[in-house]
């Protein structure tokens, strides 16, 4: 510690300056370099850090930013994730759309376009068209709800894909799973405190310069910290060939830690087959001579069919 004495006033203490190691960078591999669009507070991309990655955030809205006036450099970045306004394609609309939600989706497509990533991860409602993917990639839509894995209920669509054309990942799948809390959203009654408890943030997170109505719709338009985790886990096993995840410990609401098994890294699945969506449209892989990924699968294409 060094005091300094600044001209009628008194000796003010100044922490000692940190050393060279300190501030040593820690490189990260260009492949973990991601860019994340319409971040908000940006909890889809936590869980991608915790694993390792790199995250630029694009503009938004809650800056002032206009993702209109937004462009990126090619090949820079390995990945692009993101969740569109949704606002205009949920089922509690009851206003005509405007176009902006439209409008939102062709300028991420674009960003793709621009970004040229080796894959891509788009988080939106059930009622989300799909995207006009780019040439050559791989395309899947998948739906995950957050009581899948936690007490809350929150039905979401994800669109996936890799320029190589042909990797997809393998999202599990629960039926019957309910949750016994409704989902977080930014027009939301409930408190902050809930609503975090909802999202899977731990009981200290605030946004001090937040006003309290801010700070809900800012947490209600996030993605659940549960369901970006097991989309980041996906893309470390489907796209990285990581199987486990570090040891780290991972508060949930309430403050009970949970630690996780340490990383191997075997390579990306190696597969004699190409593996294919299923045909049910529900964006899990099938492989060989499989048409569908179960049984549920099979019987939602027969009503289909029956009822057509």
């Amino acid at each position: 510690m060094t005091a300094v004495t600044f001209p009628g006033s008194k000796a003010v203490t100044e922490p000692a300056a940190l050393s060279v190691t300190d501030l040593a960078p820690k490189p990260v591999p260009a492949n973990r370099l991601i860019l994340s669009l319409f971040p908000g507070i940006d909890l889809f991309s936590r869980p991608f850090e915790a694993l390792g990655f790199s995250v630029v955030r694009g503009p938004d809205l809650i800056l002032g930013q206009d993702i209109r006036h937004f462009h990126v450099p090619a090949g820079v970045f390995a990945g692009v994730i993101g969740g569109s306004p949704c606002q205009e394609f949920s089922g509690l609309r009851r206003e005509a759309p405007t176009g902006y939600g439209l409008e939102m989706l062709y300028h991420y497509t674009r960003i793709l376009q621009e970004a040229q990533p080796d894959w891509f991860l788009l988080e939106n409602v059930a009622r989300v068209p799909n995207i006009v993917k780019p040439d050559g990639y791989s395309w899947q839509r998948f739906e995950l709800n957050q009581a899948w894995f936690s007490d809350v209920s929150r039905l979401r669509h994800f669109q996936f894909g890799h320029s190589d054309g042909l990797t997809l990942l393998n999202p599990p799948y629960f039926v019957g799973r309910t949750g016994e809390h409704g989902a977080a959203t930014a027009s939301d009654d409930r408190s902050f405190e809930q609503l975090k408890y909802c999202q899977g943030l731990p009981v200290d997170f605030d946004l001090p310069s937040f006003t309290v109505e801010g700070k809900k719709r800012a947490v209600g338009n996030g993605v659940p910290l549960v369901l970006g985790s097991v989309l980041a886990q996906l893309v470390n096993q489907y796209v990285y060939g990581v199987t486990c995840q570090a040891n780290h410990s991972v508060t949930r609401p309430g403050q009970e830690t949970v630690t996780h098994q340490a990383a191997i890294v075997t390579g990306r699945p190696q597969q004699n087959v190409t593996p294919r969506a299923c045909n049910c449209g529900c964006g899990r892989v099938v492989v060989g001579k499989a048409q569908y990924h179960n049984s549920a699968c099979r019987k939602r294409v027969q009503r289909a069919r029956s009822a057509a």
